[in-house]
């Protein structure tokens, strides 16, 4: 359940700009840039190193965590909270005390809100850099604030949580400037990076595997990924750590996201929404037609 004393969770839905960016299917260009940046800070890649199989499935957390991390905001009125509490438990054990001798705690509170700030900076890039409308100011300040309802869904104090976007930016500033730190896991995923991107397809896809995961199709594919996840990152971190960054890569990603924002609209439904986001977006047109959700077979 909610935590008693907290700030009562405030309302999110399809009129929400939240709904409108956070499953949204552009999100995979931004999910190897979130992953480095939660990978730098120091407890967040220590809990992963120590308590997952990362060094040898390294995409295995992301494909378990982003179903519930989605839920908390698309699932329905009052499942929505106890999704983001179950998330909050699956943290609770996530402890340890890193290589330098620092204790780390997934449930830290200034550990736990960097992991939900990288995903409200995900959110807000569809906007900034794959979508054709413009934030307006406010518009900017309004997803925060429901970025902000998204983090008390977990159930977690939110006394760290900035109280405006811009202060929001001060401190991921300030993050990115004096606690983010190069390890073992951000040089890992660094060099995946530069290697042929593995696409797992659907078993009916199943005979193309070979042409999609080897030679010059897998290296064609694998561009585009490394562009979005290197360019994601904040100029300040990438020159901070020394991570490579040329004015022709920036022309190619400019290119990568001006192609995507002119022909995102012809996506179909099916494939716009990651499966918990349309989820919700289904229920709620269901429920706009009187009918139940979900509906009878």
């Amino acid at each position: 359940m909610y935590h008693a004393g907290h700030h009562p969770p405030d309302p999110l839905g399809p009129d929400s700009l939240l709904w409108r960016y956070a499953g949204d299917t552009r999100i995979a260009f931004l999910g190897p840039t979130i992953g480095l940046l939660q990978l730098m800070h120091p407890a967040i890649g220590a809990g992963v190193v120590e308590h997952s199989d990362f060094f040898n499935d390294p995409y295995d957390r992301v494909f378990r965590s982003l179903p519930p991390i989605l839920g908390a905001v698309y699932d329905p009125p009052g499942s929505a909270e106890e999704t983001g509490c179950w998330v909050r438990e699956q943290h609770r054990t996530i402890k340890g005390v890193d290589s330098d001798g620092r204790r780390y705690h997934a449930l830290q509170p200034e550990t736990y809100w960097w992991a939900h700030a990288t995903f409200q900076f995900m959110a807000e890039q569809v906007a900034d850099r794959f979508d054709d409308h413009r934030l307006t100011p406010d518009e900017r300040e309004q997803l925060y604030g429901e970025g902000i309802t998204w983090y008390r869904r977990y159930g977690v104090t939110d006394r760290v949580v900035p109280a405006s976007r811009a202060a929001f930016q001060d401190e991921w500033d300030r993050v990115g400037e004096e606690v983010l730190e190069m390890n073992d896991a951000v040089e890992f995923l660094l060099r995946m990076l530069d290697r042929p991107l593995r696409i797992d397809l659907p078993p009916r896809l199943s005979p193309l595997t070979p042409v999609v995961q080897f030679g010059p199709v897998a290296r064609l594919l694998s561009e585009p990924a490394r562009i979005a996840a290197i360019g994601g990152l904040p100029a300040s971190v990438r020159r901070r750590f020394d991570i490579p960054w040329s004015r022709a890569e920036q022309l190619r990603l400019d290119a990568l996201e001006l192609a995507v924002r002119k022909t995102w609209r012809f996506v179909p439904f099916s494939v716009r929404w990651q499966p918990r986001a349309q989820d919700g977006w289904r229920r709620v047109r269901a429920e706009a037609r009187g009918e139940r959700w979900p509906a009878a077979s």
